[in-house]
């Protein structure tokens, strides 16, 4: 609750003039305020919805209960970073709670970095601060100072060092455009943070996910969360405990975000690996329904294939009504080829070899001139899969020297090889490992 005192004070705020009042700053402390969490939210939602004065007034009015309130100046800090040349006004806003506020780390810590973001290239903030001498050497010496206090923290010496590096790299006497030396260290440190989790254990992982997701959700903290979500399922995987790793990638979907792409890549290809095909249904279903695009449609219509492809069992009806709803929706060639490859393959699985026949000889046609491999090679797998279902292991096979050397078999007696053959004439060869995944896929059907 504001009391008149309060409002009295606040009302004496100028925004303009000021960044922080000097009341802000009395020797007097004044008690904590069960108050303070709330208005810190309220200030929040205010930055977040551009109510910037209500947010800042809020933000000050924290610091009126609390003047030790990191999370206030960094508030103010945000909004003022907001606007076009606020970052002198930001250092102000730190060098002004670090006079009455000396021994505090945190306000130290915001001070210090943006005057090491001022070295870096910002001229102008950089020669408004009343500092004689090189920045990043004075940053130095203050960083020393707190490692004296407080020598168990990892990440103060971190940043130390990053210091030195930068001070013995030259980087704020020269261009950072034009500091080759400078590029190569954040490559190269961009390289350690993407590699700070290998080969920790699934159980290591498993126990920092659950340390994480205990602590107060935050947008930031969410960021978090689903990157080590990630590297526990890949922790997971190495170790080959592939269920505990689709329990987790499920456990994600339900709980944190039901859209996210690599979750749902690992439910998926986990789902098929195991035979976990009713939660891969379950999962695709509620998909399709909330979304009923045509690519949810793709998705809930391979799912019933392969359970069906797997199990030995005769497609759904579903499937039909699905490929029903893509012919609907289909709206480019990409679409189109996704509902003739379907076809046949829904064709194969209802042992209908002549249709089937029929449709690859088409697809094939639509398809001669086109250099894309990708296709090419899946219509040629899908002829390999023909075959194999005819009981002919030998033409199975010789799709690949199809794919190599198409021109031998133009003009040949099979209908189904002349128009493979055909559609492979103007693939492109540029790629190796295309040739090279075809007769691996051939090989293990």
């Amino acid at each position: 609750m504001i009391t008149r005192k309060r409002f009295l004070l606040l009302g004496s705020l100028s925004i303009v003039s000021t960044l922080i009042p000097c009341f802000l700053f009395s020797n007097t402390t004044l008690q904590s305020n069960p108050e303070t969490l709330t208005l810190l939210k309220n200030a929040r939602k205010y930055r977040k919805q551009g109510k910037l004065k209500l947010a800042q007034t809020t933000y000050q009015e924290v610091l009126v209960i609390d003047p030790t309130e990191v999370r206030a100046y960094n508030g103010i800090r945000k909004i003022l970073l907001s606007k076009k040349n606020k970052e002198y006004e930001v250092i102000q806003l730190y060098q002004q709670a670090l006079i009455h506020l000396p021994n505090n780390l945190r306000i130290k810590r915001s001070l210090y970095n943006e005057y090491f973001k001022a070295a870096l290239g910002n001229r102008k903030v950089l020669n408004k601060i009343n500092i004689s001498g090189r920045m990043l050497t004075y940053v130095k010496g203050k960083y020393e100072e707190i490692i004296e206090t407080y020598p168990e923290k990892k990440n103060l010496q971190k940043q130390l060092e990053k210091l030195e590096k930068y001070i013995q790299l030259n980087v704020d006497n020269t261009n950072p455009h034009n500091n080759i030396s400078l590029k190569l260290y954040r490559k190269e440190q961009r390289k350690k943070h993407k590699r700070r989790f290998d080969g920790l254990s699934a159980q290591k992982t498993t126990l920092m996910l659950t340390e994480l997701e205990a602590k107060p959700v935050s947008d930031d903290r969410a960021q978090h969360i689903r990157e080590m979500a990630r590297v526990n399922i890949k922790a997971l995987r190495s170790e080959k405990r592939y269920s505990e790793a689709f329990n987790a990638s499920e456990i994600f979907l339900t709980t944190n975000n039901a859209i996210d792409p690599y979750f749902i890549k690992q439910f998926r290809d986990l789902a098929k690996q195991l035979n976990e095909y009713e939660r891969l249904l379950t999962f695709e279903i509620k998909n399709h329904t909330s979304k009923t695009t045509f690519w949810s449609a793709i998705s809930l219509f391979d799912a019933y294939f392969r359970k069906a492809e797997v199990q030995n069992q005769s497609p759904s009806s579903v499937m039909d009504i699905l490929l029903q709803f893509m012919t609907e929706k289909a709206d480019d060639p990409n679409q189109q080829f996704e509902i003739a490859t379907r076809k046949i393959k829904i064709e194969l699985l209802k042992n209908n070899l002549s249709q089937a026949k029929e449709n690859i000889i088409n697809q094939c046609g639509e398809m001669m001139g086109i250099s894309a491999s990708h296709y090419i090679d899946r219509m040629n797998i899908i002829v390999a899969k023909y075959y194999k279902k005819t009981g002919n292991n030998y033409d199975k096979n010789n799709v690949i020297n199809i794919a190599v050397n198409p021109r031998s078999f133009i003009g040949n007696n099979d209908e189904i090889k002349n128009s493979l053959a055909l559609m492979n004439m103007e693939r492109s060869y540029e790629n190796p490992i295309h040739i090279q995944n075809l007769q691996k896929k051939i090989a293990s059907l």
